[in-house]
């Protein structure tokens, strides 16, 4: 197990264009002013080679690395919630461990947009590349009858990226029976991009009125599952 470490807001006037785009390396002792551990740790050594396969096996840029990668990204940085609220860690981690990964899975379209998936995180689940990964996976998995953890829905979201953008883009995901919920019932009725955005979009309206907290899990399914039949109704 490697001691994980953060990277200071301080350090980020050195990650440079060239960098994002991967014409420039960055190392530990590049970074090292702005560098400082903390109390977790994480099987990076492992992560790195399930990484390196998982590269082989997709081409570049294909959403499917998601699916194959997320579950690997959550057991490997086994982590608290409230660690994982550190945008530092995940920032040392896109910039200094895994910067290749980021940079096979994301293309580069503008440097702002590179840039949030290097350096973005906190309270912003879905933009830093590594950060939204294990989040989705946090918010998803189960643990099975063997008390073993099952990454079978987390899969599945990471596999359909309308999805996973509509769901984890809304404020309610970081509430895992909604997100879960959600994520179930429109897996099973096959919802269209269309159906999903407009789903959740009401689904969030709707939980102005009502305390998300309160509700029980099977509350919240049959909520969703009206929402999901009125908006098929109308667009039908």
């Amino acid at each position: 197990m490697t001691q994980l470490k953060r990277l200071d807001q301080s350090g980020h006037v050195h990650i440079s264009e060239e960098f994002l785009r991967g014409d420039e390396d960055l190392t530990v002792d590049d970074l090292s002013p702005y560098i400082e551990p903390v109390n977790a740790t994480g099987n990076l050594e492992e992560l790195r080679r399930v990484l390196d396969v998982v590269m082989d096996s997709f081409d570049e840029h294909d959403p499917m690395i998601d699916s194959a990668a997320g579950p690997n990204v959550h057991q490997f940085i086994d982590i608290t919630r409230r660690q994982a609220g550190d945008p530092g860690v995940w920032h040392y981690l896109t910039v200094v461990e895994f910067p290749e990964f980021v940079r096979y899975r994301w293309p580069y379209t503008t440097e702002t947009a590179m840039r949030e998936k290097f350096l973005k995180a906190g309270t912003d689940i879905y933009s830093n590349a590594l950060h939204r990964l294990w989040w989705i996976s946090e918010l998803t998995y189960d643990i099975d009858g063997d008390g073993e953890r099952d990454y079978s829905l987390t899969e599945d979201v990471l596999a359909n990226q309308t999805l996973a953008n509509k769901i984890f883009d809304r404020w309610f995901a970081r509430h895992k029976p909604a997100a879960v919920a959600c994520a179930e019932v429109l897996l099973e009725a096959e919802a269209n991009s269309t159906v999903i955005e407009q789903t959740t979009l009401r689904f969030r309206e709707t939980l102005s009125k009502v305390q998300l907290e309160g509700m029980s899990e099977d509350e919240i399914r049959n909520l969703i599952e009206t929402i999901l039949l009125e908006v098929e109704a109308e667009l039908s």
